[in-house]
């Protein structure tokens, strides 16, 4: 077997320049990318269901399973927001 070298260690001190701007730039282009995907999302987004679609508060699994079978032969699906 061939031994090899060790690998060359990281240099010492402070980034440098370049490495610092690099990195200020990635984080400017991040968050203007989060701004205007927000922005148009505020914007654009639908301010309320179409029409024929409406959410329906379930009080039990037994109300979820007499829903879910009553569309059968439909696709269906379940959303379930929980607070944790």
């Amino acid at each position: 077997m061939t031994d090899l070298p060790p690998p060359a260690a990281p240099a010492a001190g402070p980034p440098s320049w370049w490495s610092w701007r690099r990195t200020s730039g990635f984080v400017a282009v991040c968050l203007l990318v989060f701004v205007l995907l927000a922005g148009w999302l505020y914007f654009f987004a639908p301010r309320q269901a179409p029409p024929g679609v409406k959410m329906t508060d379930l009080h039990g699994v037994v109300d979820l399973q007499a829903r879910f079978n009553a569309d059968r032969g439909l696709p269906r699906l379940i959303v379930i927001f929980s607070p944790t």
